[in-house]
């Protein structure tokens, strides 16, 4: 059951999530949202991001936190039927579409299966899994800024799950190879905590950093599964109590990985101290341990 809102200072659009949050990072704005907002008025002429007139702020709360994105709003013409057709969209930045994706776990999820069958449109899918998030957003034109609210959310199916494979970036590899066939990009990790590393069971073709927060020590490795290399005592830094991880696409062989690797460790060894004699710029009390240390 979800109450109805009596927070809204602004004028509203209530939209249904779809799949256009998240593939395409935008909304088509309907007519009657367009006429409540006055888009015509306030970006007429707009008709490209680069106009620094689209140029919009968002604010969505997650996690406790208020935070802003960039958007931008523009106005495009085409023709239908011999009459001109004008239509007005909302695009954001790509972080704004990662917390989305975050806040409406199912419906990402059904949006990920809808593109992973062939020529299925949003209809079919939403027929196949019946149920429906919502967006409110409101708009204050004043201060050129939309409110992003979640309304409803669907409570998912297996939450831990999700939050596993949201965490382990699993679903960004899905987006990638949905859109390339083939996953491109290095998942970037975020600091863990030491009790965390046994949830690591299936991360290959690796980077990860660790860290002795207590003895101010770092250390950077590599691993072809994750799993198996912290089997074996760490004795480079054994007293490490948190790490990171950065996972490289599949078609990233061992060479490329451990060249990486390479980088890291001296990018690292020229900005803090190290035992290898490798001039740094000593920014930090940390200490790299890492023996081997390229010139």
């Amino acid at each position: 059951m979800v109450d109805e809102r009596s927070d809204v200072h602004f004028p509203m659009w209530r939209k249904k999530v779809d799949g256009s949050l998240f593939e395409h990072s935008m909304t088509a704005i309907p007519k009657w949202v367009e006429r409540l907002w006055g888009i015509s008025g306030t970006f007429n002429g707009v008709s490209s991001k680069k106009d620094e007139k689209s140029k919009v702020d968002i604010q969505i709360k997650h996690e406790g936190k208020k935070i802003l994105f960039t958007g931008w709003v523009t106005i495009s013409t085409s023709e239908y039927k011999g009459k001109p057709k004008i239509s007005s969209r909302l695009e954001f930045e790509k972080k704004l579409t990662s917390t989305l994706q975050e806040i409406f776990v199912m419906s990402h999820m059904r949006d990920l299966e809808r593109r992973m069958r062939l020529n299925c449109k949003p209809m079919d899918i939403e027929e196949d899994l019946p149920f429906y998030e919502f967006l409110d957003i409101e708009w204050d034109e004043e201060k050129r800024c939309f409110i992003f609210k979640p309304h409803y959310l669907q409570k998912p199916t297996f939450p831990e799950l999700f939050k596993h494979l949201r965490s382990k970036h699993i679903l960004n590899r899905i987006e990638d190879d949905v859109k390339d066939g083939k996953s491109k990009k290095i998942s970037k990790g975020d600091w863990k905590e030491k009790s965390e590393i046994s949830k690591e069971m299936s991360t290959e073709n690796v980077i990860y950093t660790l860290i002795d927060s207590n003895n101010a020590e770092i250390y950077v490795g590599e691993a072809e599964n994750l799993a198996r290399r912290f089997k074996q005592s760490r004795h480079e830094i054994p007293g490490w109590t948190h790490y990171r991880v950065d996972q490289l696409p599949e078609h990233f062989d061992k060479k490329t990985r451990v060249h990486l690797e390479r980088m890291m460790i001296r990018f690292l060894a020229a900005l803090i101290n190290n035992n290898s004699g490798v001039e740094s710029m000593g920014i930090s009390d940390y200490m790299l341990t890492n023996k081997r240390i390229d010139r």
